[in-house]
């Protein structure tokens, strides 16, 4: 007869055997949710919401219509359980509201994916800008059954905005603010015109328009496409104010604009409906955006590569109460100086900057432009350095020597 310890052990091992062997010796510790989440996304989601949004009508700021559909969104967020709110705004004889959900991340740092939800009298927009919303709806709704298991260093902030037709209102609006406030963003994610195809070149190809201190997000997607399959080679383009990521990059934020390769003939027109719309593509496109989105977010970005930093102003001149007067050897400063400095990084984008004076911190920026107005009582030699640090924690510093003579 076995002892009672002895019988203790035989259980505790038939216990064992019973497990699954994966979970005992090979269980799967790094799950890939970002596949999960974007699998999620298909033709069906996109479609649902695009046509839910050409049914309002045309969308036109300050209308009924586009009224209803910022009720229709900001529905469609709650439901799925973010914090979620209006943001009013009035500017250039208009009004109307901005609708943001909120998943907060371990760091208030925010990523951002945006689209407009108005559209121009007498069109639908379901292309215009019903794909780009769809795309911020699909990407909340999908992201919702993970948040308990995805990983966010960062963030995101879900964002439809009204106001574009008009002249980026909405945007403007908002981005300005953020600017005012110190608001930090490590990404701008806009989607404008995602869902047309005029034949079978298009199918694979999309544009982001960016500028050179956002490349590194199209970088990112690029990562995306080729990683997960997508099929979808990305075409970088100069970015202009041409749609929501623009005052964003006009208020230092790194911004880009995913739009579709062939542009829509039926642009603002009463024809901008779903029919003309290839939503294999659209549903394609928006998995593209939350990847990447979902990629920044997560801190998963390899960076092992110091941002770049230099100090642009003072220079080698001599400068009197903030203007320059004349070459010289060295840098010689009577009275306040605006120094400016310049950060860059084309991995992770830059976090932001901090100023020191003989090593004494004197200011964090955390968006462009860099600059700080040095109007402190100060005489004789000092030494400014100035830190970036990128959006992986790297770091590199410049400094310069100069004297200065302000009381």
């Amino acid at each position: 007869m076995l002892s009672f310890f002895m019988r203790r052990v035989v259980i505790a091992l038939a216990a064992l055997l019973l497990l699954p062997f994966p979970l005992s010796l090979s269980e799967k510790t790094n799950v890939d949710y970002i596949e999960e989440v974007m699998n999620a996304i298909d033709e069906n989601m996109v479609a649902e919401y695009i046509q839910a949004l050409q049914n309002f009508g045309p969308r036109v700021t300050g209308s009924t219509a586009c009224w209803e559909a910022g009720n229709y969104i900001y529905n469609e967020f709650v439901s799925y359980g973010y914090s979620t709110h209006f943001i009013n705004w009035s500017y250039a004889g208009y009004e109307d509201r901005n609708v943001e959900a909120i998943l907060q991340g371990e760091n208030n740092a925010s990523v951002i994916i945006c689209a407009h939800y108005d559209s121009v009298p007498g069109s639908p927009g379901a292309d215009d800008n019903g794909s780009g919303t769809a795309a911020v709806l699909a990407a909340a709704k999908a992201i919702a059954s993970y948040r308990e298991k995805l990983h966010l260093a960062y963030t995101i902030r879900f964002i439809t905005f009204s106001g574009e037709e008009q002249g980026l209102l909405g945007s403007y609006y908002y981005a300005e603010q953020a600017r005012n406030n110190g608001m930090a963003i490590v990404a701008v994610i806009n989607a404008d015109m995602i869902g047309y195809v005029r034949d079978d070149m298009g199918k694979n190809k999309v544009k982001i328009y960016d500028v050179e201190r956002s490349k590194w997000i199209a970088d990112v997607a690029r990562g995306i496409s080729s990683n997960y399959s997508l099929n979808l080679s990305i075409y970088e383009r100069n970015a202009g104010a041409s749609s929501d990521h623009w005052f964003f990059i006009e208020n230092g934020y790194d911004a880009v604009f995913f739009h579709e390769y062939q542009f829509n003939d039926y642009y603002h027109s009463s024809n901008d409906t779903i029919d003309k719309m290839d939503l294999e593509y659209a549903a394609r496109v928006t998995r593209l955006i939350v990847g990447t989105l979902l990629k920044i977010a997560g801190g998963e970005i390899t960076d092992e590569e110091p941002p770049y930093v230099a100090i642009e102003r003072p220079g080698n001149f001599l400068y009197i109460m903030d203007k320059e007067v004349m070459a010289t050897e060295e840098t010689i400063i009577i009275g306040k100086i605006t120094l400016v400095f310049d950060a860059m990084d084309s991995l992770s984008g830059v976090a932001g900057i901090m100023v020191y004076v003989d090593d004494e911190k004197k200011a964090e920026i955390k968006t462009k432009p860099y600059e700080w107005v040095w109007d402190e009582p100060a005489f004789f030699t000092h030494e400014i350095k100035v830190v970036a640090r990128d959006n992986a924690g790297n770091e590199a510093e410049a400094s310069k020597k100069v004297t200065i003579f302000n009381i």
